[in-house]
């Protein structure tokens, strides 16, 4: 036989274990934000360079947002500086798991090189493809935090631009929430 103490345990821990926590990606939920990271060409002979990413979204449902995104990079090829920026938009898929929010997204945009020296067969005006993953965490509804990471490829030749040229990056992202 339990006993009174025993049995109350028992009863706080099952109860505990019925409550829901309270879910932190919400539909119609507006996301403004920014990170710091870095960036660079996977053809070796670029230099990676310091990023800077600005973005907003709007949460279509609790799984789904509409994103904007603007990213800016300095690079070296061959002894020659070179900036990259760039502004896409598209959709991100989120998982909302209590407090942690894994997402994976595509985007199109537009791409503008700077510099005389440019890596691959890239010219200073290109389009572009973005595939990006990423975690945020809800420190709270109002604040997130968290890390991405960013596929680019290049469509000024789809079939070797995006292999011969792919850009990748890495944030470390912060945003402010509102609208729920």
């Amino acid at each position: 036989m339990l006993r009174p103490s025993r049995l109350v345990l028992a009863g706080l821990v099952l109860g505990a274990s019925l409550l829901t926590a309270r879910a932190h990606a919400f539909e119609r939920q507006w996301h403004l934000g920014g990170g710091l990271g870095a960036g660079f060409f996977s053809d070796g002979d670029t230099s990676a360079g310091p990023a800077l990413g600005l973005h907003a979204a709007y949460g279509l449902s609790d799984m789904f947002d509409l994103k904007v995104e603007g990213l800016a990079a300095m690079h070296s090829h061959q002894e020659e500086s070179f900036q990259l920026l760039s502004g896409s938009a598209g959709l991100a898929y989120k998982l909302d798991v209590i407090q942690w929010i894994p997402y994976a997204g595509i985007q199109v945009g537009y791409y503008h090189l700077t510099g005389d020296v440019l890596p691959g067969n890239l010219s200073g005006h290109e389009l572009g493809l973005s595939v990006d993953l990423g975690l945020d965490y809800a420190v709270s509804r109002s604040l997130g935090m968290g890390v991405q990471l960013r596929y680019h490829g290049f469509m000024n030749d789809p079939i070797s631009s995006m292999a011969d040229a792919p850009y990748f990056c890495a944030l470390l992202r912060a945003e402010y929430r509102w609208g729920y």
